[in-house]
């Protein structure tokens, strides 16, 4: 009985120091979640505007909404660096460094942890009874290299114009227009020729150096311009389908298999590059591999597609259903507005990841 008596309070103090241990590594994991996603938030808004101060009042606010036991943990400017995320294969873990412009967001809760905002305690006082838990957490948020391949649909409803519907001659067209003419004015392919020039403008403002290869798809579906950092190029290309449109169905698989193809390019593609296609279609596939097909083939090689349907004639279901098997994002648009800043949203929030 009195090595019981004894060793009780030995063994209630070992229970505490255990439940306390454990308890801590709940906390730790808890702020490192919130860290993550403020972290994240911070970097598509700092991706987005290019604010500092916007960063900070995101990261800020993912915070002050996941409060954790009632404690919300403070994020001050210094606790936010931005600068330059790197890498050389895709083997290889990405490094950080400061700069004034870059494609990376790091936060640390340095703050937290030097005592700033109210403070988390042990579930069970210790000998020394109640001590602070403030952990020091740390996220990196990456806006990755891309080689990135725009699919863009060169098919016969794409020239007429967005609220129009397709049959006989566009209404735009001047007397006697062929197939074959310059694309009539107001049609759906000047809209997206706008929307991809828009696309290049936002990439070329980046801090990396993305490369952006052109497919485009009718009947079949050809490799137009292989991957590049000279944007001109697209749009030269883009100016001279319209110079001469000839029009047709809509292979959209094939765009999809073409365009992976690019990303994918034996010598041209980075190996410390991610991938992505944009896909954009006007209308239904009708001819050619089948598009979810596809798609699967782009999802088993970790590509996603960001698909814009574009018009009321268009498969949004389709393009929904590839954007989910992806990974990627399906956007909608009615008129040539709504056309480019989903080509400029995607540009802007194209792959963004933890890399720390």
């Amino acid at each position: 009985m009195v090595t019981v008596a004894v060793m009780l309070p030995v063994l209630l103090l070992l229970a505490s120091i255990a439940i306390n241990l454990a308890y801590i590594q709940v906390i730790h994991a808890k702020v490192q979640i919130v860290t993550d996603a403020a972290a994240r938030a911070a970097g598509r808004v700092y991706v987005e505007s290019g604010s500092k101060q916007d960063a900070l009042a995101a990261a800020q606010h993912i915070s002050s909404q996941n409060p954790i036991h009632n404690v919300v943990v403070p994020i001050s400017a210094a606790d936010l660096e931005f600068g330059l995320s790197q890498r050389k294969t895709k083997d290889q873990a990405y490094t950080f460094e400061v700069a004034e412009a870059g494609n990376s967001v790091r936060l640390t809760t340095d703050s937290f942890a030097a005592g700033a905002g109210s403070s988390l305690h042990a579930l069970l006082p210790g000998l020394t009874g109640s001590f602070e838990i403030r952990p020091r957490c740390t996220a990196t948020n990456t806006q990755t290299t891309l080689d990135v391949a725009v699919i863009v649909d060169r098919s016969g409803s794409m020239a007429f114009a967005a609220d129009e519907p397709t049959g006989g001659t566009p209404i735009a067209a001047p007397e006697g227009w062929n197939y074959g003419d310059p694309v009539p004015p107001n049609s759906r392919w000047l809209d997206l020729v706008a929307s991809v020039n828009g696309f290049c403008d936002e990439l070329s403002q980046t801090a990396k150096v993305e490369k952006v290869g052109l497919v485009s798809y009718a009947n079949e579906a050809t490799r137009e311009i292989d991957l590049t950092d000279d944007y001109s190029l697209i749009n030269a290309c883009n100016a001279q389908i319209s110079y001469e449109f000839n029009g047709g169905r809509t292979n959209v698989g094939d765009g999809i298999l073409q365009g992976i193809a690019g990303v994918t390019h034996p010598t041209l593609a980075r190996p410390w590059a991610n991938n992505a296609l944009v896909l954009m279609s006007d209308g239904n596939h009708n001819i050619g591999t089948d598009p979810l097909l596809a798609a699967s083939e782009a999802a088993n090689q970790q590509i996603p597609i960001y698909t814009v349907s574009f018009s009321e004639e268009a498969d949004q279901v389709l393009m929904q259903q590839i954007a989910d098997m992806t990974g990627g994002t399906h956007y909608h648009a009615v008129d040539g507005a709504q056309l480019n800043e989903a080509f400029r949203n995607i540009a802007r929030r194209l792959p963004s990841m933890l890399t720390q």
